[in-house]
């Protein structure tokens, strides 16, 4: 028991920081993109709600516990974690929309082939073709067009997202 009461705790914590960092995938009210701050009454209410599905009976923790991962998992998709990914000097980084892209070592530049350029969210600029890639900063790919981050020596990115790895 206290095992899932535990698993139903850091459920809950994820659901509240997903509430409160990312929007809530809940609901368009608290939470949305209008007022992206969620108030504590707002999480109890939730918890409430879900745990009122089971009044009468044996409240089901696993159930409850599934719901919360499933609400979860359908706002941050899939790739919930950055990936460490190793790139050889030369090699480009293709990411696709939305890929998010950190550099943690050697050095790397924008790839990009057309207009506009990569987003470094980091120091709030974009990124023409050949701009030098800051360490540490999250850099995030706008459109999935033949844009990434080439690898000027051997570097180790962290990466979510899709992405292929090419050599040019």
């Amino acid at each position: 028991m206290k095992k899932k009461m535990y698993i139903l705790g850091i459920g809950l914590a994820f659901l509240a920081g997903g509430l409160i960092f990312g929007g809530n995938p809940l609901s368009a009210n608290p939470g949305g993109t209008e007022d992206p701050l969620v108030t504590q009454s707002y999480v109890d209410m939730r918890i409430n709600q879900l745990l009122q599905q089971g009044v009468g009976q044996q409240v089901n923790t696993d159930a409850i516990i599934n719901e919360i991962l499933n609400d979860i998992t359908g706002f941050f998709g899939n790739e919930m974690s950055f990936s460490p990914v190793h790139v050889n000097a030369g090699q480009i980084v293709l990411a696709g929309e939305g890929t998010e892209v950190i550099l943690r070592s050697g050095t790397a530049t924008a790839h990009v082939p057309g207009p506009d350029g990569i987003v470094n969210a980091s120091a709030g600029l974009d990124l023409d073709h050949g701009h030098p890639i800051s360490r540490n900063h999250l850099m995030i790919i706008p459109r999935e067009d033949g844009r990434g981050i080439r690898a000027t020596t051997d570097a180790w990115f962290i990466i979510r997202g899709n992405f292929t790895i090419v050599t040019q």
